[in-house]
């Protein structure tokens, strides 16, 4: 992968997991119950993008193209 490749789903994962901890943690904060296929769908999104934050964690570490 090169490293524009990286950068991009660097970006798209860590504003993933960004997203879905700021919605359950507002709605946790507010006392507002979410549904539980929202919760689900956005566990669901963690599960999908962590993954991708690590492997691209490690790429930029290292140096980008190897």
């Amino acid at each position: 992968m090169d490293t524009k490749k990286v950068d991009r789903a660097w970006g798209a994962s860590l504003i993933a997991v960004g997203f879905s901890a700021a919605i359950l943690a507002a709605a946790r904060l507010t006392g507002a119950p979410l549904p539980d296929g929202a919760v689900r769908a956005l566990g669901a999104l963690d599960l999908l993008a962590l993954p991708v934050l690590a492997f691209t964690s490690v790429r930029k570490a290292r140096g980008g193209n190897r």
